[in-house]
């Protein structure tokens, strides 16, 4: 069989409900140059009787009990046979020039492992309640890692080869999988974000959807990572610490930022500076952005009147 370019990948536990619009979403793209591999994770619901309904040689479909996502996912990955791997999920919409945009990207610049790009969340009918757009400056996307998640899982394609160098999905991690894998392949310049929605993320409340169901178990999981992260540039991070300094971004462990999780940033910053080689004009443009990021979570947190900004929140960029 002639090699395809690209293998989207796809992993589906029951998901008939909106499984026919997204295959229909990945056989309509502009670019056709691929393979589908789509993995029966030991679905229960008429998989088949759904799938047999496209008639697309692409398609190649793998039955197996149920494994898992992770595990799934790290399997497909070693039969995909293409040079990139683009993520699809079973309940979400991939729009027609997602894959042509992402190959140019790849193909344009061989360093690059990494493309995600802007997404919309939508409902179970399809309605837009949300619009993600995640950081396009790469540095800034980088730092910002440390402490949540980036991408929207499917909305991405990665260079296979490189994905399989790191490690792939660890197979111990069960839920925030793509977040560990972002952390650990992800350098100074291997990602990027194309700054067009290429992608619809389905996310419905109160059903049996993974993310939903699973979101204490999600939420625990990505404190664990993120903590990793954190103390890889700042070894003398205790878990509290970790707590207190990622309240500059995330709201979910404390109402607000702290005066003692602010003091732990400086260090912080400069050791994933010196973690990922960011010095000079980068490091400088950086160090700027943080300050006004701590300045905007202390008005968030009351501590800081509406209107009022410090004169004296400099930092020294060659520290």
């Amino acid at each position: 069989m002639r090699t395809p370019k690209v293998t989207v990948l796809m992993s589906v536990y029951n998901g008939d409900a909106y499984l026919p619009d997204a295959v229909e979403s990945i056989l309509s793209q502009d670019f056709a140059d691929f393979e589908f591999l789509i993995i029966d994770d030991g679905s229960t619901d008429p998989f088949d009787d759904i799938i047999s309904s496209f008639h697309d040689n692409r398609i190649v479909v793998i039955h197996q009990e149920n494994m898992g996502l992770t595990r799934s996912l790290n399997k497909g990955l070693l039969l995909a046979r293409g040079e990139y791997v683009a993520r699809m999920d079973a309940d979400d919409i991939s729009e027609p020039g997602r894959l042509a945009v992402q190959v140019e990207k790849l193909d344009e610049q061989d360093t690059l492992d990494l493309v995600g790009c802007f997404f919309d969340v939508i409902d179970g009918r399809g309605t837009i309640v949300d619009r993600k757009r995640p950081f396009v400056d790469p540095i800034y996307r980088l730092w910002r890692l440390q402490f949540h998640n980036n991408y929207g899982h499917g909305s991405v394609m990665m260079r296979k080869q490189s994905v399989i160098q790191a490690g792939m999905y660890a197979e111990s991690i069960r839920f925030a999988q793509d977040f560990d894998l972002w952390s650990r392949l992800s350098r100074k310049e291997n990602t990027e974000i194309i700054p067009e929605v290429l992608y619809s993320y389905r996310m419905v409340n109160k059903s049996d959807q993974s993310s939903v169901r699973n979101y204490d178990s999600q939420l625990a999981m990505a404190k664990m990572i993120s903590n990793r992260s954190l103390k890889a540039c700042n070894p003398r991070l205790s878990e509290s610490d970790c707590s207190q300094v990622r309240a500059l971004y995330w709201e979910f462990e404390f109402d607000g930022v702290s005066a003692e999780g602010l003091s732990l940033v400086p260090e912080t910053l400069i050791g994933f500076c010196e973690r990922y080689g960011i010095r000079g004009v980068e490091k400088a443009d950086l160090v700027v952005r943080v300050a006004r990021d701590a300045i905007d979570a202390m008005k968030r947190s009351a501590r800081i009147p509406p209107g009022e900004i410090p004169g004296s929140a400099r930092s020294d960029p060659n520290r």
